[in-house]
């Protein structure tokens, strides 16, 4: 951790933020340690001008106003509108008068504060809004989750500097928070975007399928999902104890964004694999989770022999990439490897 974030760390009272007047605790969607690394990314200095996206319980805001200083600035714009006088409330109640809160979508920025030296999202969008890219000073940073591809929880933590209008990616690693709206949800872990099939329980996780993978068969998704939820296979995980899932993901989403399909599987959580009309492989944390059809299985596996023959490249090895496209820039990883490999 730098000097000047640890700083801040320690001057800011994370409890007086989010505990509630019952005792409760304020849920958030940013752990600690993730806040601080997107902080030492985006290397605040005193005298910035800062654009938060996502308030929350305003620890974040509190966080950056000591990083600007007295003499910085610092927009922080929210969806819920019910939480914008609260995180105003305790920012003022904790001394910092360089914070304004606001009740937007975060996806339109705020124009109000602009030029902004720096830029930090705590939601993620489905492509970088041009929108952020206006209402940025010359030689400025972006920090931000982003997609990573078409499908649903395909996110990474990428970097971005802008030298004369256009963005460029220094730095992209695994992570990411929830989907950027602009609206208030109600349905917590269904994605927004790129959903196939899903079913939502009241009383549950819901369970989901994402892919891009044209399909014949009208609901084919629907009844692979059914099957997933009332009678999956599940063993092993078909990976070493060595190899990391999370950077086999990194290597997926560069080489076959176009046939893979991710999944939230209720208590197993998010998972990334293939699937087709007869069937699905999906890969969690420490199983394989797969449906009636031996195909997707042995697409799955095919890839694993690909990735080792490969030599296992991650998200330290493989770069992202910016394209241009109607509302701003799409963020894709590269098949060429970071470090030349």
């Amino acid at each position: 951790m730098t000097a000047a974030v640890a700083d801040a760390v320690a001057a800011v009272d994370y409890d007086h933020f989010v505990t509630e007047l019952d005792g409760s605790t304020l849920p958030q969607s940013s752990s600690i340690a993730s806040i601080q690394r997107m902080l030492e990314d985006l290397d605040v200095r005193p005298g910035h001008r800062v654009l938060e996206i996502g308030t929350g319980s305003g620890y974040t805001a509190g966080l950056l106003a000591n990083l600007v200083g007295p003499s910085g600035l610092v927009r922080s714009v929210e969806v819920f509108a019910d939480l914008v006088p609260r995180a105003q409330a305790r920012l003022e109640a904790a001394g910092v008068t360089t914070v304004t809160v606001s009740n937007r979508d975060g996806y339109a920025g705020d124009p109000v504060g602009a030029p902004y030296d720096r830029v930090v999202a705590w939601a993620t969008p489905h492509v970088i809004p041009s929108s952020w890219i206006d209402q940025i000073a010359r030689d400025a940073v972006i920090v931000a989750p982003a997609k990573v591809a078409e499908l649903a929880t395909a996110h990474a933590i990428v970097a971005i500097t802008v030298t004369d209008g256009r963005p460029r990616i220094v730095a992209v690693r695994s992570g990411g928070y929830i989907e950027m709206h602009p609206e208030p949800v109600t349905v917590f872990g269904l994605p927004l975007r790129y959903v196939a099939a899903s079913h939502a329980p009241d009383d549950a996780e819901p369970w989901w399928i994402s892919s891009l993978a044209p399909r014949e068969v009208p609901g084919a998704l629907g009844l692979v999902l059914d099957w997933l939820r009332s009678a999956p296979d599940v063993s092993d995980t078909p990976l070493e104890a060595a190899e990391e899932l999370d950077d086999f993901r990194a290597w997926l989403y560069a080489t076959v964004p176009a046939e893979l399909a991710t999944a939230g599987l209720s208590d197993r959580f998010t998972s990334i694999g293939a699937a087709n009309e007869d069937g699905a492989a999906f890969l969690t944390d420490s199983e394989l989770v797969t449906s009636d059809d031996a195909d997707a299985a042995r697409t799955l596996t095919g890839w694993i022999e690909e990735w080792r023959e490969a030599g296992r490249p991650g998200w330290s090895d493989i770069p992202g990439a910016l394209v241009p496209g109607v509302e701003g820039w799409e963020v894709r990883l590269t098949l060429q490897l970071a470090h030349g490999g």
